[in-house]
């Protein structure tokens, strides 16, 4: 099968390219912001590509901070894969530095997609502090216990 490779990176920065309601510090008339450095709130980019793994099944490389900023670009990138590749689907979380509550509501979107296109969907390598909170949850038992099958869809 041909190697086919798509790498997205998206970093917000200022608010034009933050969503609704995240809190943006604008600065003081005058110049001065009055924020401490530390207090900067600047979103961490979200690397995204897929590959195609040696059983055939579709890779995804997730990479960054999966949060309120990224999610939603996340879960598209992830649909759009389902749609246009077909085959099982792997989230490769190795490269997560981060995921909240939105992130992790994401997660669950995309294997919601990938199930409605009959695909399986499972994460990969994910961080021990995220593999606690899907405990918590009961995620755990959805992520990283799957093992169905998928029909093969091709666009």
């Amino acid at each position: 099968m041909p190697s086919r490779a798509c790498e997205v990176t998206f970093a917000g920065s200022g608010g034009s390219s933050l969503p609704p309601g995240c809190p943006v510090r604008q600065p003081r008339p005058g110049g001065s912001s009055g924020v401490a450095q530390d207090d900067v709130w600047e979103p961490a980019p979200l690397n995204l590509r897929y590959r195609f793994g040696p059983s055939g099944e579709v890779v995804v490389d997730l990479g960054g901070e999966l949060d309120i900023v990224s999610a939603e670009t996340a879960v598209s990138y992830v649909s759009a894969v389902i749609d246009h590749c077909g085959g099982p689907v792997v989230v490769d979380l190795t490269a997560l530095a981060f995921c909240d509550a939105r992130g992790l509501g994401a997660l669950v979107r995309m294997a919601g997609y990938a199930e409605r296109a009959g695909c399986e969907f499972r994460l990969a390598s994910p961080r021990l502090s995220l593999v606690k909170i899907m405990r918590i949850t009961g995620l755990d038992r959805r992520f990283l216990a799957s093992q169905a099958t998928c029909r093969l869809v091709r666009a």
